[in-house]
């Protein structure tokens, strides 16, 4: 559980979404030490990416954070081989040269990496950055010697299509983190929101968190009797149960 020192703490933090980094590398099925090694680095070496908040009691991860670690996370299970060191200089460079807050996060910007497979040393990270005046792509090689030229082709695979955007700001704004259930499918399935129960997964159709349903299933002892309790659908129970055997199944090494 998260430790809020003050009110005005509490207050600034509201509708951003928060994790401790055990519960936001069960969600991203990573290791905990991955996750806090990406968002907030260790005694030995920076993060990869600059945490959206720094300065509570204790560590949190925020919404955009763990969005920014599912990247992460899929450039390093595609590509074993590339380094954590070059995701970071891809994530300083699309900062400062594309002036891209959040780059791993952002609906017009979508990551990836290109090269040999069996070559590590020769794979560079790339960003989309929009569209030109003709509705093309545009992409940016972020790492590399030749780092910020232009890249031709549609040449990107996104985990994005399990997010939904802002139409403002461009920034993530929903996950749908079991991916069993598409994104399209309203009845049943798993939301993540930063503004609604704090980030926590939960099954839209009834508004209930996973845990509490799945909690529910473990108290009772069956189905049918944790829905009746909880009042709400056997399906939804269900649906609690394989998405928390979903996130304890082991995940890939990233």
């Amino acid at each position: 559980m998260i430790r809020i020192a003050s009110r005005i703490e509490a207050e600034r933090l509201l509708g951003i979404g928060l994790y401790t980094p055990s519960e936001a590398a069960l969600y991203a099925r990573v290791s905990t030490q991955l996750m806090t090694r990406w968002i907030h680095g260790t005694a030995q070496g920076s993060s990869v990416v600059e945490a959206q908040v720094h300065d509570t009691t204790d560590k949190v991860v925020t919404f955009l954070d763990l969005v920014q670690a599912l990247a992460i996370r899929r450039i390093r299970n595609e590509r074993p081989g590339i380094s954590l060191q070059k995701i970071r200089q891809a994530y300083i460079t699309a900062r400062e040269t594309f002036k891209v807050e959040y780059p791993f996060a952002l609906e017009s910007t979508r990551i990836g990496v290109f090269g040999p497979p069996d070559r590590p040393d020769h794979q560079e990270i790339w960003l989309c950055v929009g569209k030109d005046e003709e509705g093309v792509h545009k992409y940016f090689q972020l790492t590399g010697k030749k780092q910020k030229n232009q890249l031709i082709g549609e040449v990107v695979r996104t985990y994005a299509s399990r997010l939904l955007f802002d139409d403002t700001t461009k920034l993530a704004t929903k996950y749908f983190p079991y991916p069993t259930v598409p994104a399209s499918c309203v009845q049943n399935r798993i939301v993540m929101e930063p503004e609604v129960r704090f980030g926590e997964p939960y099954v839209e159709s009834c508004g209930f968190t996973a845990e509490t349903l799945f909690n529910a299933y473990q108290s009772e002892g069956s189905i049918e009797r944790a829905a009746e309790i909880s009042g709400v659908a056997p399906e939804e129970i269900t649906l609690a149960i394989e998405y928390f055997d979903y996130l304890q199944a082991n995940p890939k090494a990233a």
